[in-house]
């Protein structure tokens, strides 16, 4: 009779488990957008827009959906370190909000993480986020719509997400190593 008593919730914690982690993967495919064309502005736009307003290097890039509004989220790093976010309108190109995260103290694994893959991009070990991007976009022949660091097995990559030329979503890994 235990048994049953400890079967059931632990079926009902793994069914309501299941089904958050379905809803978060259902949530993150709204952001993609339907068709090659559907934003004004790509994902590498938004990126040299981003840069151009802040003067940060970037470091991740996502298309989000907002209240209905498609907008491209950017995280930077200033030259002192630095995180901030810029969000860019995927319409209009507009920079509508940048923000400059200064207290580390509550994230010191993103800050050093952070400055390690900075410290790579600056000196040419690692390919920087738009050598990344413009890669995957020509091997995959569409656009990107997300692309972040990842430590892949102990190998610096990049991870994007992208439309092919058939408006088919899907993902391709960078090794962000910089060729010699």
């Amino acid at each position: 009779m235990k048994k049953t008593m400890i079967f059931k919730p632990a079926a009902i914690s793994a069914v309501l488990g299941l089904s958050a982690m379905m809803a978060v993967g259902t949530a993150n495919a709204g952001d993609a957008p339907k068709s090659l064309n559907e934003d004004a502005v790509s994902l590498v736009q938004a990126v040299e827009i981003a840069k151009n307003a802040t003067g940060g290097v970037v470091l991740e890039a996502e298309r989000d959906v907002e209240m209905g509004q498609a907008v491209y989220e950017i995280e930077l790093a200033s030259e002192t370190g630095e995180e901030i976010k810029t969000v860019v309108n995927a319409t209009t190109g507009e920079v509508i909000l940048t923000k400059t995260r200064r207290d580390h103290d509550d994230h010191h694994d993103d800050d050093v993480e952070d400055a390690i893959w900075l410290s790579g991009i600056k000196d040419g070990t690692y390919l920087s986020l738009e050598q990344a991007l413009m890669q995957a976009e020509t091997q995959v022949g569409g656009k990107a719509w997300s692309i972040e660091q990842d430590d892949h097995r102990g190998q610096p990559s990049y991870e994007v997400e992208l439309l092919d030329a058939n408006g088919k979503r899907v993902e391709t890994r960078i090794n962000a190593v910089a060729a010699k």
